[in-house]
């Protein structure tokens, strides 16, 4: 029988990885892993904010303008020293998702955001904790779509050398 002690579950909050994400907790339990979900922030479609000093309420206007304009908020490339407040994606809401599922299925498990293109970022972040196995759902795409883009299940299971469970 198939054994894994570590496994990665790849998770964006869309219909197909909340079903892989049941079927690697229902695997975990089964074969008594420890299942970490992950979610691949890629750090080029977005920003991340920084809390910065804002304008003080009640301040006088001059030509339209306020006289004592502090320094607006700051967008500051990710610094892997200092941690983003607030991601300008849907990244809260994603992480948000996958703890209600493993509430739901009363599971405990670890949920990492990695950063970079999917594929890559959780193949790399799988073979540093030296996962046994990475779970993810397969989306349905056009297949024109599919032929310009590729699928991140197909580029993940070709590129892998961690066994790959894809689940429709």
């Amino acid at each position: 029988m198939f054994q894994a002690d570590r496994m990665v579950v790849a998770f964006d909050g869309h219909e197909d990885s909340k079903k892989a994400l049941k079927k690697a907790i229902a695997l975990a339990k089964t074969l008594n892993a420890k299942l970490t979900v992950a979610y691949a922030h890629d750090g080029k479609s977005s920003r991340q904010v920084f809390d910065a000093p804002r304008p003080m309420t009640g301040g006088a206007y001059i030509g339209g303008g306020m006289a004592d304009l502090q320094t607006p908020p700051v967008y500051v490339p990710h610094d892997e020293q200092q941690s983003p407040l607030i991601f300008e994606d849907h990244t809260e809401e994603v992480v948000a998702e996958a703890r209600m599922l493993l509430n739901e299925e009363q599971f405990e498990a670890a949920i990492e955001i990695v950063e970079g293109e999917p594929a890559e970022a959780i193949i790399e972040y799988a073979e540093k904790i030296s996962a046994d196995l990475i779970v993810m759902g397969a989306r349905d795409q056009s297949r024109l779509k599919k032929m310009l883009f590729g699928s991140v299940s197909e580029k993940l299971s070709s590129k892998s050398d961690i066994p790959v469970l894809i689940v429709k």
